[in-house]
């Protein structure tokens, strides 16, 4: 099933490219949903809503019930941490040889001092928490976004964002040591872990959706709006598109401190 998924990536990445690769003006028109795609991202968007609604929320609600704010940034801090190796490669690919070392620096630090990352010593010690990924990597190298594009369950996303949503979770060292553990039970936990770190990431953000969804007259073209300004956070070209909005809206994330 994630081949399936991941073949299914990379022909909406190549779809996607191949229809952005003109000027910057061009893509970032693509992106806004010039592309003819509305139908379909309106209809995924409200059989995601189905499942947040019967599924997804009251899941997360029972967690919450069930957890306290303490615990929920453990459990933030830990994956928070698994995820610095990726970072660290990222950077590099990136030209930032500092921030890399930084990355494996507070990797170093968090796995040992902060208890296999539960805390974060690290940020105390003045290396501050710098996450990036293969979608920022590539925006680096100038690859542009491509059309948005509501994916299932995933929700809001582009051919570069899916890209490197895809590539990042090849790149994770909890899918390595689950690949090379290569038992049942190593994979059983491996999908467990990540069932737990993106209902954590769920549960932290739902006010916020529940909050855009009562208020607003297009719950779609809100959530959308919101995903790809968050997106102008990243740089193009070595370059920053514009001033970032003060709201951090990325369900693939885990470094949103609360």
């Amino acid at each position: 099933m994630l081949n399936k998924f991941s073949k299914y990536i990379a022909i909406m990445t190549v779809l996607g490219l191949c229809g952005c690769a003109g000027t910057k003006e061009s893509c970032d028109e693509i992106s806004n949903e010039t592309s003819g795609l509305e139908s379909y991202n309106r209809a995924m968007f409200s059989f995601n809503n189905k499942v947040d609604k019967y599924v997804l929320r009251p899941a997360a609600k029972g967690y919450k019930a069930v957890t306290n704010e303490y615990v929920r940034q453990r459990v933030s801090n830990f994956f928070s941490n698994i995820d610095e190796p990726i970072s660290a490669v990222n950077h590099l690919l990136q030209g930032e040889f500092a921030n890399s070392g930084n990355n494996l620096g507070r990797f170093a630090v968090n796995t040992t001092l902060g208890v296999v990352g539960l805390f974060d010593v690290a940020s105390s010690m003045g290396m501050e928490k710098n996450k990036t990924g293969f979608d920022e990597t590539l925006a680096t190298w100038c690859v542009p976004d491509g059309p948005y594009v509501v994916l299932p369950i995933m929700g809001p996303s582009t051919p570069r964002a899916a890209t490197g949503f895809v590539v990042d979770g090849y790149s994770s060292p909890a899918y390595w040591m689950a690949q090379e553990s290569g038992g049942e039970d190593a994979w059983l936990v491996y999908y467990s872990a990540s069932g737990l770190k993106y209902l954590n990431l769920y549960a932290e953000n739902m006010s916020m959706l529940e909050s855009l969804e009562e208020g607003s007259v297009d719950y779609y073209e809100a959530v959308k709006s919101m995903y790809l300004q968050n997106r102008r956070k990243m740089k193009t070209c070595g370059v920053e598109e514009q001033e970032a909005p003060d709201y951090d809206f990325d369900m693939g994330d885990m470094d949103d401190d609360y």
